[in-house]
Protein backbone atom coordinates (compact mmCIF):
# COMPACT_ATOMS: atom_id res chain seq x y z
CA UNK A 1 0.00 0.00 0.00
CA UNK A 2 2.99 2.31 -0.39
CA UNK A 3 2.57 5.52 -2.42
CA UNK A 4 4.71 6.85 -5.26
CA UNK A 5 5.82 10.47 -5.34
CA UNK A 6 3.22 11.27 -8.03
CA UNK A 7 0.33 9.78 -6.10
CA UNK A 8 1.50 11.40 -2.86
CA UNK A 9 1.26 14.75 -4.60
CA UNK A 10 -2.36 14.10 -5.57
CA UNK A 11 -3.17 13.06 -2.01
CA UNK A 12 -1.44 16.17 -0.71
CA UNK A 13 -3.83 18.33 -2.75
CA UNK A 14 -6.81 16.70 -1.02
CA UNK A 15 -5.39 16.59 2.48
CA UNK A 16 -4.09 20.14 3.03
CA UNK A 17 -0.52 19.48 4.19
CA UNK A 18 -1.25 16.24 6.05
CA UNK A 19 1.49 13.68 5.50
CA UNK A 20 0.30 11.33 2.70
CA UNK A 21 2.81 8.71 3.84
CA UNK A 22 0.63 8.08 6.92
CA UNK A 23 -2.42 7.14 4.84
CA UNK A 24 -1.36 3.56 3.95
CA UNK A 25 -0.44 2.94 7.58
CA UNK A 26 -3.83 4.20 8.74
CA UNK A 27 -5.73 2.24 6.09
CA UNK A 28 -4.04 -1.01 7.10
CA UNK A 29 -6.06 -0.88 10.33
CA UNK A 30 -9.22 -1.37 8.28
CA UNK A 31 -8.12 -4.81 7.16
CA UNK A 32 -7.96 -6.06 10.74
CA UNK A 33 -10.49 -7.34 11.49
CA UNK A 34 -12.15 -7.90 8.13
CA UNK A 35 -15.95 -7.52 8.36
CA UNK A 36 -17.53 -10.89 9.05
CA UNK A 37 -20.93 -11.90 7.76
CA UNK A 38 -23.22 -12.66 10.72
CA UNK A 39 -24.72 -16.12 10.76
CA UNK A 40 -28.15 -14.51 11.11
CA UNK A 41 -28.83 -11.41 9.08
CA UNK A 42 -31.53 -9.30 10.65
CA UNK A 43 -34.40 -8.79 8.21
CA UNK A 44 -35.20 -5.14 7.63
CA UNK A 45 -38.98 -5.22 7.53
CA UNK A 46 -39.21 -1.43 7.41
CA UNK A 47 -38.16 -1.58 3.74
CA UNK A 48 -41.16 -3.64 2.65
CA UNK A 49 -43.56 -0.74 2.11
CA UNK A 50 -43.76 2.33 -0.13
CA UNK A 51 -42.76 5.59 1.55
CA UNK A 52 -44.18 8.87 0.20
CA UNK A 53 -41.46 11.33 -0.77
CA UNK A 54 -43.31 14.27 0.81
CA UNK A 55 -43.35 12.49 4.16
CA UNK A 56 -39.64 11.77 3.85
CA UNK A 57 -38.91 15.41 3.01
CA UNK A 58 -40.90 16.64 5.99
CA UNK A 59 -39.16 14.28 8.41
CA UNK A 60 -35.72 15.11 6.98
CA UNK A 61 -36.22 18.87 7.23
CA UNK A 62 -37.63 18.62 10.75
CA UNK A 63 -34.69 16.59 12.01
CA UNK A 64 -31.83 18.38 10.25
CA UNK A 65 -33.05 21.77 11.47
CA UNK A 66 -33.43 20.34 14.98
CA UNK A 67 -29.78 19.28 14.80
CA UNK A 68 -28.77 22.83 14.00
CA UNK A 69 -28.90 23.52 10.26
CA UNK A 70 -30.11 27.10 9.83
CA UNK A 71 -32.62 27.37 6.99
CA UNK A 72 -32.84 31.15 7.43
CA UNK A 73 -29.36 31.15 5.88
CA UNK A 74 -29.89 28.22 3.52
CA UNK A 75 -32.44 25.96 1.92
CA UNK A 76 -33.09 22.27 1.25
CA UNK A 77 -33.81 20.93 -2.24
CA UNK A 78 -33.90 17.63 -4.10
CA UNK A 79 -31.22 16.47 -6.55
CA UNK A 80 -30.02 13.29 -8.23
CA UNK A 81 -27.05 13.20 -5.84
CA UNK A 82 -26.93 14.94 -2.43
CA UNK A 83 -24.53 17.86 -2.17
CA UNK A 84 -23.84 21.08 -0.28
CA UNK A 85 -23.14 24.47 -1.84
CA UNK A 86 -21.79 27.37 0.20
CA UNK A 87 -21.70 30.94 -1.07
CA UNK A 88 -20.87 32.35 2.37
CA UNK A 89 -21.70 31.47 6.00
CA UNK A 90 -24.98 33.30 5.36
CA UNK A 91 -26.04 31.24 2.33
CA UNK A 92 -25.35 27.50 2.56
CA UNK A 93 -27.68 25.21 0.61
CA UNK A 94 -28.11 21.45 0.73
CA UNK A 95 -29.83 18.83 -1.40
CA UNK A 96 -30.89 15.25 -0.81
CA UNK A 97 -32.57 12.48 -2.77
CA UNK A 98 -35.44 10.19 -1.85
CA UNK A 99 -36.61 6.73 -2.87
CA UNK A 100 -40.14 5.47 -2.22
CA UNK A 101 -38.77 1.92 -1.76
CA UNK A 102 -37.08 2.81 1.55
CA UNK A 103 -37.31 5.60 4.11
CA UNK A 104 -33.93 6.30 5.72
CA UNK A 105 -31.31 6.83 2.98
CA UNK A 106 -32.82 10.21 2.11
CA UNK A 107 -32.92 11.15 5.79
CA UNK A 108 -29.32 10.09 6.35
CA UNK A 109 -28.28 11.96 3.21
CA UNK A 110 -29.97 15.10 4.51
CA UNK A 111 -28.25 14.80 7.90
CA UNK A 112 -24.93 14.14 6.16
CA UNK A 113 -25.24 17.26 4.03
CA UNK A 114 -26.50 19.15 7.05
CA UNK A 115 -23.21 18.32 8.77
CA UNK A 116 -21.29 19.82 5.85
CA UNK A 117 -23.56 22.86 5.93
CA UNK A 118 -23.25 23.48 9.68
CA UNK A 119 -19.46 23.52 9.24
CA UNK A 120 -19.78 26.14 6.50
CA UNK A 121 -22.31 28.19 8.47
CA UNK A 122 -19.98 28.29 11.48
CA UNK A 123 -16.86 29.47 9.63
CA UNK A 124 -15.72 33.05 10.07
CA UNK A 125 -16.88 35.79 7.71
CA UNK A 126 -13.58 37.53 6.95
CA UNK A 127 -13.88 36.74 3.21
CA UNK A 128 -10.34 35.38 3.29
CA UNK A 129 -9.06 31.84 2.74
CA UNK A 130 -8.28 31.72 6.47
CA UNK A 131 -11.99 31.36 7.14
CA UNK A 132 -12.56 28.42 4.81
CA UNK A 133 -12.70 24.70 5.50
CA UNK A 134 -9.33 23.18 6.39
CA UNK A 135 -9.55 20.20 4.04
CA UNK A 136 -12.02 17.79 2.49
CA UNK A 137 -11.02 15.17 5.06
CA UNK A 138 -12.06 17.53 7.84
CA UNK A 139 -15.23 18.41 5.92
CA UNK A 140 -16.18 14.75 5.64
CA UNK A 141 -15.56 14.31 9.37
CA UNK A 142 -18.25 16.88 10.09
CA UNK A 143 -20.87 15.32 7.86
CA UNK A 144 -20.09 11.83 9.15
CA UNK A 145 -20.06 12.97 12.78
CA UNK A 146 -23.69 14.04 12.47
CA UNK A 147 -24.83 11.25 10.18
CA UNK A 148 -23.23 8.29 11.94
CA UNK A 149 -22.52 9.20 15.53
CA UNK A 150 -25.71 11.20 15.99
CA UNK A 151 -28.20 10.19 13.29
CA UNK A 152 -27.39 6.47 13.41
CA UNK A 153 -27.03 6.36 17.18
CA UNK A 154 -29.40 4.54 19.50
CA UNK A 155 -30.07 7.66 21.56
CA UNK A 156 -31.11 9.61 18.47
CA UNK A 157 -33.82 7.10 17.66
CA UNK A 158 -35.18 7.28 21.17
CA UNK A 159 -35.73 10.94 20.30
CA UNK A 160 -36.66 10.66 16.61
CA UNK A 161 -38.60 7.39 16.59
CA UNK A 162 -41.90 9.06 17.40
CA UNK A 163 -41.35 11.63 14.65
CA UNK A 164 -40.71 8.89 12.10
CA UNK A 165 -43.81 6.96 13.12
CA UNK A 166 -45.86 10.15 12.93
CA UNK A 167 -44.44 11.03 9.50
CA UNK A 168 -45.23 7.68 7.90
CA UNK A 169 -48.07 6.15 9.89
CA UNK A 170 -50.37 9.16 10.21
CA UNK A 171 -50.19 10.58 6.66
CA UNK A 172 -50.09 14.17 7.86
CA UNK A 173 -47.50 15.44 5.35
CA UNK A 174 -49.35 15.24 2.02
CA UNK A 175 -48.50 11.58 1.69
CA UNK A 176 -50.37 8.32 2.09
CA UNK A 177 -50.09 6.47 5.37
CA UNK A 178 -47.58 3.60 5.45
CA UNK A 179 -49.61 0.72 6.78
CA UNK A 180 -48.17 -0.86 9.91
CA UNK A 181 -45.29 1.59 10.38
CA UNK A 182 -46.62 2.54 13.79
CA UNK A 183 -45.74 -0.94 15.09
CA UNK A 184 -42.00 -0.32 14.77
CA UNK A 185 -40.29 0.54 18.02
CA UNK A 186 -37.39 2.93 18.49
CA UNK A 187 -35.13 -0.12 18.66
CA UNK A 188 -36.53 -1.45 15.37
CA UNK A 189 -35.80 1.84 13.63
CA UNK A 190 -32.30 2.01 15.09
CA UNK A 191 -31.57 -1.47 13.72
CA UNK A 192 -33.07 -0.58 10.34
CA UNK A 193 -30.81 2.43 9.75
CA UNK A 194 -27.77 0.36 10.77
CA UNK A 195 -28.47 -2.71 8.67
CA UNK A 196 -25.45 -4.28 6.93
CA UNK A 197 -25.74 -5.31 3.28
CA UNK A 198 -22.74 -7.40 2.33
CA UNK A 199 -24.03 -7.87 -1.23
CA UNK A 200 -24.19 -4.13 -1.95
CA UNK A 201 -22.29 -3.00 -5.05
CA UNK A 202 -22.58 0.77 -4.74
CA UNK A 203 -20.28 2.88 -2.55
CA UNK A 204 -22.77 5.64 -1.77
CA UNK A 205 -25.33 3.05 -0.61
CA UNK A 206 -22.86 1.10 1.53
CA UNK A 207 -23.31 0.73 5.28
CA UNK A 208 -20.61 2.11 7.56
CA UNK A 209 -19.18 -1.34 8.29
CA UNK A 210 -18.38 -2.26 4.67
CA UNK A 211 -17.86 1.30 3.37
CA UNK A 212 -14.13 1.40 4.26
CA UNK A 213 -13.44 -1.47 1.88
CA UNK A 214 -15.18 0.36 -0.98
CA UNK A 215 -12.82 3.28 -0.37
CA UNK A 216 -9.72 1.12 -0.05
CA UNK A 217 -10.56 -0.62 -3.34
CA UNK A 218 -10.61 2.74 -5.14
CA UNK A 219 -7.49 3.94 -3.35
CA UNK A 220 -5.53 0.86 -4.46
CA UNK A 221 -6.73 1.10 -8.07
CA UNK A 222 -6.07 4.80 -8.60
CA UNK A 223 -2.67 4.54 -6.90
CA UNK A 224 -1.63 1.73 -9.25
CA UNK A 225 -2.85 3.64 -12.32
CA UNK A 226 -0.87 6.73 -11.33
CA UNK A 227 2.21 4.61 -10.58
CA UNK A 228 1.94 2.96 -14.01
CA UNK A 229 1.43 -0.60 -12.75
CA UNK A 230 -2.21 -0.79 -13.89
CA UNK A 231 -3.50 0.16 -17.34
CA UNK A 232 -6.74 2.15 -17.60
CA UNK A 233 -8.34 -0.53 -19.79
CA UNK A 234 -7.64 -3.10 -17.06
CA UNK A 235 -9.54 -1.17 -14.34
CA UNK A 236 -12.88 -3.02 -14.82
CA UNK A 237 -11.26 -6.44 -14.38
CA UNK A 238 -9.22 -5.27 -11.38
CA UNK A 239 -12.39 -3.78 -9.88
CA UNK A 240 -14.27 -7.07 -10.17
CA UNK A 241 -11.37 -9.03 -8.73
CA UNK A 242 -10.98 -6.69 -5.75
CA UNK A 243 -14.72 -6.60 -4.99
CA UNK A 244 -14.63 -10.38 -4.87
CA UNK A 245 -11.59 -10.56 -2.63
CA UNK A 246 -12.58 -7.72 -0.29
CA UNK A 247 -16.35 -8.17 -0.04
CA UNK A 248 -17.07 -11.50 -1.76
CA UNK A 249 -19.36 -9.72 -4.23
CA UNK A 250 -19.71 -10.49 -7.95
CA UNK A 251 -19.95 -7.34 -10.09
CA UNK A 252 -22.38 -7.89 -13.02
CA UNK A 253 -21.40 -4.89 -15.16
CA UNK A 254 -19.28 -1.73 -15.21
CA UNK A 255 -22.25 0.52 -14.44
CA UNK A 256 -22.37 -1.08 -11.02
CA UNK A 257 -18.60 -1.35 -10.98
CA UNK A 258 -15.85 0.97 -12.14
CA UNK A 259 -18.18 3.54 -13.77
CA UNK A 260 -20.40 4.23 -10.75
CA UNK A 261 -18.48 7.25 -9.40
CA UNK A 262 -17.86 10.63 -11.03
CA UNK A 263 -14.49 11.26 -9.37
CA UNK A 264 -12.08 9.84 -11.94
CA UNK A 265 -13.95 11.33 -14.91
CA UNK A 266 -13.60 14.78 -13.32
CA UNK A 267 -9.92 14.09 -12.45
CA UNK A 268 -10.55 14.04 -8.70
CA UNK A 269 -7.80 11.46 -8.22
CA UNK A 270 -6.63 11.17 -4.63
CA UNK A 271 -10.01 12.28 -3.26
CA UNK A 272 -11.51 8.94 -2.24
CA UNK A 273 -9.35 8.54 0.90
CA UNK A 274 -10.93 11.70 2.35
CA UNK A 275 -14.11 9.72 3.00
CA UNK A 276 -12.38 7.15 5.16
CA UNK A 277 -10.10 9.62 6.93
CA UNK A 278 -13.20 11.72 7.62
CA UNK A 279 -14.92 8.70 9.16
CA UNK A 280 -11.90 8.08 11.38
CA UNK A 281 -11.70 11.71 12.46
CA UNK A 282 -15.44 11.74 13.21
CA UNK A 283 -15.08 8.75 15.55
CA UNK A 284 -12.12 10.37 17.29
CA UNK A 285 -13.97 13.66 17.74
CA UNK A 286 -17.03 11.88 19.11
CA UNK A 287 -14.88 10.08 21.67
CA UNK A 288 -13.51 13.38 22.98
CA UNK A 289 -16.91 15.06 22.77
CA UNK A 290 -18.28 12.38 25.10
CA UNK A 291 -15.46 13.01 27.54
CA UNK A 292 -16.19 16.73 27.66
CA UNK A 293 -19.99 16.37 27.68
CA UNK A 294 -20.53 13.44 30.09
CA UNK A 295 -24.32 13.44 29.67
CA UNK A 296 -24.10 13.58 25.87
CA UNK A 297 -26.21 10.47 25.25
CA UNK A 298 -28.96 11.71 27.57
CA UNK A 299 -28.98 15.07 25.77
CA UNK A 300 -29.33 13.31 22.42
CA UNK A 301 -32.25 11.25 23.71
CA UNK A 302 -33.96 14.50 24.72
CA UNK A 303 -33.27 16.11 21.35
CA UNK A 304 -30.82 18.64 22.75
CA UNK A 305 -28.03 19.22 20.24
CA UNK A 306 -26.86 22.76 20.99
CA UNK A 307 -23.96 21.64 23.18
CA UNK A 308 -22.70 19.22 20.50
CA UNK A 309 -22.83 21.84 17.79
CA UNK A 310 -21.05 24.37 20.01
CA UNK A 311 -18.36 21.81 20.87
CA UNK A 312 -17.70 21.22 17.16
CA UNK A 313 -17.66 24.96 16.55
CA UNK A 314 -14.96 25.46 19.20
CA UNK A 315 -12.89 22.45 18.26
CA UNK A 316 -13.15 22.57 14.45
CA UNK A 317 -15.33 25.18 12.75
CA UNK A 318 -14.04 28.45 14.17
CA UNK A 319 -10.45 27.64 13.27
CA UNK A 320 -10.94 27.52 9.50
CA UNK A 321 -7.44 27.14 8.04
CA UNK A 322 -5.60 28.44 11.08
CA UNK A 323 -4.16 24.97 11.55
CA UNK A 324 -2.00 23.63 8.73
CA UNK A 325 -3.42 20.10 8.57
CA UNK A 326 -5.98 17.66 9.89
CA UNK A 327 -3.35 16.13 12.16
CA UNK A 328 -2.30 19.52 13.53
CA UNK A 329 -5.92 20.45 14.22
CA UNK A 330 -6.57 17.24 16.14
CA UNK A 331 -3.32 17.49 18.06
CA UNK A 332 -4.08 21.07 19.03
CA UNK A 333 -7.71 20.55 20.00
CA UNK A 334 -7.94 17.01 21.41
CA UNK A 335 -4.28 16.21 22.12
CA UNK A 336 -3.35 13.62 19.50
CA UNK A 337 -3.05 13.16 15.74
CA UNK A 338 -5.52 11.12 13.72
CA UNK A 339 -5.86 7.73 15.40
CA UNK A 340 -7.73 4.95 13.60
CA UNK A 341 -8.25 2.98 16.81
CA UNK A 342 -11.32 5.04 17.77
CA UNK A 343 -12.96 4.20 14.45
CA UNK A 344 -12.18 0.48 14.70
CA UNK A 345 -13.42 0.35 18.30
CA UNK A 346 -16.61 2.17 17.34
CA UNK A 347 -17.40 -0.35 14.57
CA UNK A 348 -16.53 -3.35 16.72
CA UNK A 349 -18.63 -2.20 19.67
CA UNK A 350 -21.63 -1.10 17.63
CA UNK A 351 -21.90 -3.99 15.19
CA UNK A 352 -20.77 -6.57 17.70
CA UNK A 353 -23.85 -5.64 19.73
CA UNK A 354 -26.19 -5.34 16.74
CA UNK A 355 -25.23 -8.69 15.22
CA UNK A 356 -24.20 -10.43 18.43
CA UNK A 357 -20.70 -11.25 17.20
CA UNK A 358 -17.45 -10.93 19.11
Amino acid sequence: MNCSHKYKRLLFLSFQKSNPARIPQIFLHCFLPKPTRPTRRKKNETEEESFPVESQKHLSKTLVTTLGYDTTHGRIDTAVHPFTTSFSPYDVRITSRFNTKEWFQGLMGTIHEGGHAMYEQSLGDSDTSLDTALSMGVHESQSLFWERHIGKGKGFWKFAGGMARDAFANANNNGEAVEGFEKYTDEDLYKAVNGVKFDNLIRVDADELTYPLHVILRYNIERDVVEGTLKVEDIPRRWKDDMKSLLDVDVPNDTKGALQDIHWSMMAIGYFPTYLLGAMMAAQLYHYCQLEIPDLEERIERGEFTAVKEWLRRKVHMHGKRYKSLDELLEGEVGEKLNAEYFIRYLQDKYGELYQVA
